[in-house]
């Protein structure tokens, strides 16, 4: 099938924040952190309040590693406090760097454990959203929206997946909606991988069915992390549910746990936690080289940084490498970008490792 038509790429610098892309970096790094980190310090372990992450996130933007920047990561019930800022995002746009982009934000929606449940919650949602796009004329989009695939269809097949995505986007269109791409949450235990691959090819054939431009890509989304060590899911789940992905052409975001470059131990919580390289380092990998479950989990097992390797014209890892262009490719049709409730650790984790 035709890939669908996207709005912008993934790893486009200027997507949602102010920041050009030092030259000195090799076109292989910026291709994979381009526009990689959605903001999410309203939440845990950040827990900053509304107003303190804000302003950071417009702080943020006028960084000079504002090009890794993407989203900022908002509860919809937050929405509408987001009125106390505009007077930020008017000011940002008069910057004096000219013309900024508009301030995007990635919508937690609220979800239902059943589809009756999930589709009410879905209207009200909407209706917020539609009043925040009112408001904001322009100078904020809310062009995303991350929630639940509800409980219920994660043992259905793929013919009543498709049913039910086709049901929530024939709402968002009656409802007006200009855009929004949504990420299902589909959690990575014994049993929700397993649904991974049935929803990913329900999602693939949903997507091509729209007309293009699309007005609302529909996608799935991970949690690689959490409070505890059961809510960092295994590797072998992690490299199923990117293969999945890639198989059947629906990309993924992820969230959660994902603040260091480099797989490491977390001795506090008695785990090893994910690293943002090796996530989608093996994504890229994947969508280069075909690789399998079984090797992508060695990508994602990987704890040395030095076997990451950015050369001009290539990521490389080990043996395996990925020139930029499969890299640029993976980026906009696989892994989209992941959730952080931190900026700072990620930037200066790079730096440490001598890639910024």
């Amino acid at each position: 099938m035709p890939p669908p038509e996207r709005a912008a790429a993934p790893g486009a610098p200027d997507d949602a924040t102010n920041g050009e892309v030092p030259e000195r970096l090799p076109d292989s790094l910026r291709a994979l952190l381009g526009s990689l980190v959605d903001y999410a310090g309203y939440f845990p372990p950040a827990d900053l309040s509304l107003r303190e992450a804000v302003q950071d996130y417009a702080r943020y933007r006028q960084k000079e590693h504002a090009w890794m920047l993407s989203r900022f990561v908002i509860p919809i019930g937050l929405l509408a406090e987001l009125d106390e800022f505009a007077h930020l995002f008017a000011e940002d746009a008069n910057s004096a760097r000219g013309e900024a982009p508009p301030y995007r934000f990635s919508v937690l929606g609220t979800g239902g454990d059943t589809e009756e449940a999930f589709l009410d919650a879905f209207a009200e949602d909407l209706d917020a959203l539609a009043a925040f796009t009112a408001r904001r004329q322009g100078r904020a989009a809310a062009d995303m929206m991350e929630v639940p695939l509800p409980a219920g269809l994660l043992e259905a097949g793929k013919g009543d997946l498709e049913t039910f995505f086709g049901v929530v986007h024939r709402r968002l269109v009656a409802a007006g909606t200009a855009r929004l791409d949504l990420f299902y949450e589909i959690p990575l235990d014994d049993d929700g991988v397993e649904a991974v691959a049935p929803a990913a090819r329900a999602l693939a054939a949903h997507n091509a069915g729209q007309e293009r431009p699309l007005r609302a890509e529909a996608s799935l989304k991970f949690r690689c992390g959490g409070d505890t060590a059961a809510d960092v899911p295994a590797p072998a789940h992690l490299a199923q549910a990117i293969a999945a992905c890639r198989d059947a052409d629906t990309r993924f975001k992820a969230t959660a746990g994902l603040h260091h470059p480099v797989r490491h131990r977390d001795d506090d919580l008695g785990v090893h936690r994910h690293g943002f390289l090796n996530v989608f380092g093996a994504a890229v990998l994947a969508e280069a080289q075909g690789l399998g479950p079984k090797a992508l989990r060695e990508v994602l097992l990987e704890e040395n940084a030095d076997h990451f390797r950015f050369r001009p014209d290539a990521l490389a890892w080990k043996d395996r490498t990925a020139p930029t262009v499969a890299i640029e490719r993976a980026r906009e049709h696989l892994a989209a970008s992941f959730g952080s409730c931190s900026f700072e650790d990620p930037v200066a984790d790079l730096r440490d490792l001598g890639l910024l």
